[in-house]
């Protein structure tokens, strides 16, 4: 089918690699990379420079992928309409989520999803929060859950709920039976960091990333479970959200000590999507899921989880 072609450049496109579009569409690379080829001649320029660090898109190569993106969106769209007649929900989503989410939240909220809707094709990833709102614009994801941030032309909030950053520590730790904590009151104890901290300035302000890059953590890591256990060990504090920790907070095995800090206890978790686009029958029915999802996850852990 004419969409297979489409699909097989709208992955290599946005993994930068005929590998792991080959992966991540279970096609093999070869097949890829013959399609590739043949719209490269159809077409008569280069719509990928070949690096040795993998693929680029040309500026051909941008318009084509822009028509593409448009094309499959109006084919997704009418397939879900059509079945949608019959009374089945269908088609693909694709959601960007903060880490912490794949931990508690997405897994039950996707979980009740799949069982009512198992006509509809699923993508999760995680990742970089700074990322999030230029790929909704772009295209390339439908929904995304990320730290609030300035609002920008081409997005809608469909919700948001209280997400306070707090000091996560064993509950044995000295700080642990505090009301809340300062920055600087934990500078005098072990810290681990979140590696990607670097770009988190837009959602948590100048004063954290000040305080990291004055204090030498004894680890950093953009692996959440790393850092978990780590914590769950009384290896040191480390600067989260309570969203990857619900489990843990609730069983009493790690405590979150609010900052007293007006940004910090003022973050927001946002769920945004295209304003620019029509979303089809199946970003509907997902974004209508994970709105509720969000209020009832504020009603159950807030004040207490944030």
């Amino acid at each position: 089918m004419h969409a297979a072609v489409l699909r097989y450049f709208e992955a290599v496109a946005e993994e930068g690699s005929i590998r792991r579009a080959s992966e991540r569409l279970s096609v093999s690379a070869s097949a890829i990379n013959r399609q590739i080829l043949k719209l490269e001649g159809y077409f008569g320029t280069p719509l990928f420079e070949r690096r040795p660090n993998g693929m680029r898109l040309t500026d051909s190569g941008r318009l084509v992928l822009d028509h593409f993106r448009s094309t499959l969106r109006d084919f997704a769209r009418l397939k879900g309409e059509i079945d949608e007649r019959h009374g089945i929900v269908s088609g693909t989503v694709t959601i960007l989520t903060l880490d912490s989410l794949t931990v508690h939240f997405l897994p039950e909220a996707l979980s009740k999803f799949i069982a009512a809707h198992p006509a509809v094709e699923v993508r999760v990833i995680s990742g970089d929060p700074s990322t999030t709102t230029q790929a909704i614009v772009q295209g390339s994801a439908d929904l995304g859950l990320t730290f609030q941030s300035p609002l920008r032309s081409g997005i809608s909030i469909l919700g948001e709920i209280p997400c306070a950053m707090h000091a996560i520590m064993a509950p044995d730790h000295e700080l642990a039976g505090r009301t809340s904590v300062t920055l600087d009151a934990c500078a005098a104890w072990p810290l681990i960091y979140q590696e990607n901290s670097g770009s988190m300035g837009a959602f948590l302000g100048d004063e954290m990333e000040a305080f990291k890059r004055a204090h030498q953590p004894v680890l950093t890591s953009n692996t959440l479970a790393l850092m978990k256990r780590l914590l769950l060990r009384g290896a040191g504090i480390a600067f989260y959200t309570r969203l990857g920790f619900v489990e843990e907070i609730a069983a009493g095995r790690l405590v979150a000590v609010p900052l007293d800090d007006d940004r910090l206890s003022r973050v927001r978790l946002s769920l945004i999507m295209s304003s620019d686009r029509s979303p089809t029958v199946a970003v509907r029915a997902m974004a209508a899921h994970l709105k509720a999802a969000l209020a009832r996850f504020a009603a159950d852990f807030e004040p207490r989880a944030a």
